[in-house]
């Protein structure tokens, strides 16, 4: 992260008079390129955060602790009422607390809310250090679909774009699955989220057990994102993606049939009501590939990889089966 992107990344900072000398040269020492507001107590903080919610909130929790019981204990209680605010649940908070604080203090009904926290005194960068650990956590759980915990849409077009940026030379695959929703409605949905599961597994371990067989630098060319519903991105080693491409169908292909009832597994359909609600024979599901090789030489920005990725998927899709379908321009300028 860059320090012009920092800036607009606001952290709201909890310290007393007596603490605001040193955190003010600790601030400025680590933390100058985020955007930082100070509070001389979370009761004023609480408001603030509602009128301006903040992406991450520092407290240092002597402050708090050396109120009388009484404001202690309302403003645990405050912080724990905030954690669990749909509004407010998904903004981090960092405690810093002394060396000795006593975590049998923390009443039942508060007892889980220093989920991060660092102790004092400081070491040098460990603020940062925890800060910059934080936004990269919190940024992927917000972005991770619910189901299958995979990064999902922003995080696919970061990872794209830093490959880009970085000159990487790596393969981009979009995965479908075919007559999924003809399943869905056929099954019902949690039998759908068990073949979204069993598909999301699959590829995960074909890409990585590939990856690693071969050596490659998993954070360099790897990744694996799940856009929604029945749709997969894999970014990997452009020498490896026809055969991690080959081997996810070949064994969707042999474990999907688990997921049909016996009567539709032997016939090879299901019959399911269309669009049009008319009744109609749907094939097992199977998956359609679309691949784009060497990236870095044909792509110049995220749209335009979701632009052929589009194409080809419709191409893969009308034809029978599991089908992989591999772009195969020759440079930015040239044809498919």
């Amino acid at each position: 992260m860059n320090k012009q992107k920092n800036k607009s990344y606001k952290i709201f900072a909890v310290l007393d008079e007596s603490e605001k000398n040193f955190y003010k040269s600790v601030i400025k020492d680590e933390l100058e390129e985020y955007n930082i507001m100070m509070f001389d107590s979370f009761n004023r903080a609480y408001y603030s955060v509602y009128a301006s919610p903040p992406n991450l909130i520092i407290i240092v929790i002597g402050s708090i602790m050396q109120k009388n019981e009484i404001e202690y204990k309302k403003e645990l209680k405050m912080i724990s009422d905030m954690q669990i605010d749909n509004m407010l649940s998904n903004i981090p908070i960092l405690f810093i607390i002394p060396p000795d604080f006593d975590f049998k203090s923390i009443a039942s009904s508060e007892k889980y809310i220093l989920k991060d926290y660092i102790k004092e005194p400081l070491s040098k960068n460990e603020l940062k250090y925890k800060i910059e650990s934080i936004i990269k956590s919190s940024k992927s759980a917000l972005d991770a679909n619910p189901l299958t915990k995979l990064p999902g849409n922003s995080s696919i077009i970061e990872s794209v774009k830093t490959k880009l940026d970085e000159d990487i030379d790596f393969a981009f695959a979009y995965i479908d699955i075919d007559n999924f929703k003809s399943y869905n409605d056929k099954y019902g949905f949690l039998r759908g989220d068990e073949v979204i599961m069993m598909a999301s597994r699959l590829i995960a371990t074909t890409v990585y057990d590939i990856s690693k067989a071969k050596r490659r630098n998993i954070e360099k060319y790897v990744f694996i994102g799940h856009i929604g519903g029945d749709d997969f991105v894999i970014m990997s080693h452009n020498d490896d993606i026809l055969e991690i491409s080959n081997n996810i169908i070949a064994n969707f292909d042999k474990i999907v049939l688990s997921f049909y009832d016996n009567t539709d597994k032997e016939r090879g359909y299901i019959e399911a009501y269309g669009r049009q609600k008319n009744l109609q024979k749907f094939p097992i599901m199977s998956l359609s590939i679309a691949i784009i090789e060497n990236v870095n030489k044909k792509i110049t920005h995220y749209g335009q990889i979701s632009e052929i990725a589009s194409g080809l998927k419709k191409t893969a899709k009308d034809m029978h089966g599991s089908n992989i379908i591999t772009d195969r321009r020759k440079s930015e300028s040239g044809g498919a």
